[in-house]
């Protein structure tokens, strides 16, 4: 294969492991996909994935690309360290070996998987942020070296295996914790939580129905879900059960400044104490709000709160070049659920509108 054909092979790889990992949640479909895309790309006769059990320190055999995997009812299992592949992921580097694999000293046979069927192997770690969540190998029936080229190549495909675990790891936290909210005893924390975890319902159900990015979907719905998080703690802490906004309006700015790796927001917050089912669509718009301002504005992000005769009034203001001309709330699925919150929820109104520079997004409701 000529240096430009195989360039081009490994690129276009690389791209459709990047899709194949942001195109689900499902660990056990990307993994299909990304073994089947492998074993092509690298004109392999097999291709292994493997997840990391951090508890038993053992690697699970999660998918297989014309390996003839026998019984999935009994997947393989091999302890950090065992097998060529197991070794590749203890000491944190490739391991290849170019023929006769099934007779190297570290080779670990299944009953239920020929792997000695195949000469050549070559094995690398999977990690997220420096950390081991597992392992995957190509093999070959015929004797084969692997180029330095495809060592780098599988090494990074790896590095997008590592990613899509993290997620789906993050995922099913994010399940967890709401379901240990659901079981809290207390009747009026049980209410209040109830409350929380229909809104929390709604909004992934939304962002599932109406998601192109699986992946920032789901970090969106987690900074919605922490900023209920907030006004459940702000309203605990309180003797009435009441939120102060000017407080909740700082945590939430902190949040989403430090995870975008913004500078803190330019605040005039006039203390408001609203009701705990008040200050949760409030917490939901500011979050989409101010997320806006950050990634899609310009400059500094100015954030004002005050209440007056005709009610509370929340302002979000950046310095950017300011709504396009053929600017339309309804594609915007966050809008959408901002301005649906601010009228059922709030009785209020959201108004997006040019700032000279940039946009100036103000929430007006009345205290009920």
């Amino acid at each position: 294969m000529a240096a430009t054909d195989r360039t081009a092979r490994h690129l276009e790889l690389l791209t459709d492991t990047i899709a194949a990992v942001n195109s689900s949640l499902d660990l056990d479909v990307v993994f299909e996909r990304i073994a089947a895309k492998v074993t092509s790309a690298l004109e392999a006769d097999a291709c292994f994935v493997y997840l990391y059990d951090e508890t038993d320190h053992v690697l699970e055999l999660r998918a297989t690309h014309d390996g003839r995997f026998g019984d999935p009812s009994h997947r393989p299992r091999m302890h950090l360290g065992e097998g060529i592949t197991g070794t590749s992921a203890a000491e944190g580097r490739p391991v290849m070996i170019a023929e006769a694999a099934h007779l190297d000293a570290r080779f670990v046979g299944f009953p239920n998987l020929p792997e000695d069927e195949y000469e050549s192997i070559l094995a690398v770690p999977v990690h997220a942020r420096d950390r081991l969540e597992g392992a995957l190998n190509v093999r070959t029936r015929l004797p084969r070296a692997f180029g330095e080229d495809e060592v780098a190549l599988l090494t990074a495909i790896a590095g997008q295996v590592g990613q899509a675990i993290e997620n789906a790891k993050l995922y099913e936290q994010t399940r967890a914790r709401v379901s240990e909210l659901e079981s809290l005893a207390v009747q009026e924390i049980h209410h209040r939580v109830k409350n929380n975890l229909q809104t929390v319902a709604s909004l992934l159900r939304l962002r599932a129905a109406g998601a192109s990015d699986p992946q920032r979907a789901l970090a969106d719905s987690v900074d919605r879900i922490l900023s209920i998080a907030e006004v459940h703690d702000l309203a605990t802490a309180s003797r009435e059960g009441d939120v102060d906004l000017a407080d909740l309006v700082r945590r939430l700015a902190a949040m989403l400044g430090h995870g975008l790796g913004a500078a803190p927001a330019d605040a005039e917050l006039q203390a408001v104490q609203v009701a705990g089912d008040v200050a949760t669509p409030v917490a939901l718009i500011f979050c989409e709000l101010y997320a806006n301002a950050l990634e899609h504005g310009g400059g500094e992000v100015a954030v004002r709160l005050d209440e007056g005769p005709g009610g509370v009034e929340m302002e979000v203001r950046d310095q950017g070049p300011g709504l396009p001309p053929d600017f339309d709330p309804q594609r915007s699925l966050g809008l959408k659920i901002a301005h649906a919150l601010a009228e059922s929820d709030l009785g209020g109104k959201l108004t997006l509108g040019d700032g000279r520079p940039g946009v100036r997004a103000i929430l007006t409701w009345r205290p009920r």
